[in-house]
């Protein structure tokens, strides 16, 4: 739910980072040179910088100057430079941490998230075709006209959303929005509230929930 900009030369690095913050619903803004990420940063704002330190044509410090001549945006360095030294000189340049190559990409994940919800960056109406989720005044759009949910079927909207791109399945709908284990409700209930949540979008094409045949449910494409 955040705009990030993302520098980093080695592009599988920068795909499987791209990949794993997007499905955490966030907007990528991917380069991979100092001289492409000085054109690209003008041309719109963000919630959050992800910058590697050494580059083909610049720096990733002399980029964070950059940044921080304009702007007190969240920065954070990756990179193989994390001597005592190297870690004094981005911070006197303006980052905020460091996450030290060879890093998890979950443990990337959690620092995004943690950074984020610290600065309050990121924007809580998320937006895809016709849709609009307002997850902090929990309010749902459709075409710009509100539909009025159960709390159920709010719930139901916002686990599948947090999901795109993966299937989830019936026992992952019952596990995480009904009882732990499953008592007191059943598979039928599940196809209940996703035939009463497609009807209210109107999403009898399957353009928003997809079912997935002999598996269960998918957010979009």
């Amino acid at each position: 739910m955040a705009n990030i900009f993302l520098l980093e030369d080695d592009k599988i690095l920068s795909k499987g980072i791209s990949i794993a913050l997007e499905k955490d619903n966030h907007t990528i803004t991917a380069v991979y040179g100092y001289m492409e990420a000085l054109q690209t940063y003008q041309n719109q704002r963000y919630d959050l910088f992800l910058l590697d330190i050494n580059l083909p044509d610049g720096s990733g410090m002399e980029f964070c100057k950059k940044i921080r001549e304009t702007a007190e945006i969240p920065i954070l360095f990756l990179t193989a430079n994390d001597t005592e030294q190297d870690m004094l000189e981005g911070f006197g340049v303006g980052c905020d941490d460091y996450i030290p190559k060879p890093f998890s990409i979950e443990v990337l994940r959690k620092k995004v998230q943690a950074v984020l919800k610290r600065t309050g960056g990121g924007n809580t109406r998320i937006k895809y075709r016709d849709l609009e989720v307002d997850t902090d005044k929990c309010i749902v759009l459709m075409k710009e006209q509100q539909v009025h949910l159960t709390a159920t079927e709010y719930k139901l909207l916002c686990y599948l959303i947090e999901n795109k791109g993966r299937v989830v399945t019936k026992a992952m709908l019952l596990e995480q929005l009904w009882d732990i284990d499953g008592s007191f409700v059943d598979d039928n209930t599940v196809r209940v509230n996703i035939k009463q949540l497609r009807q209210k979008l109107n999403d009898e094409k399957q353009e928003y929930i997809v079912t997935v045949f002999g598996m269960g449910y998918t957010f979009g494409e």
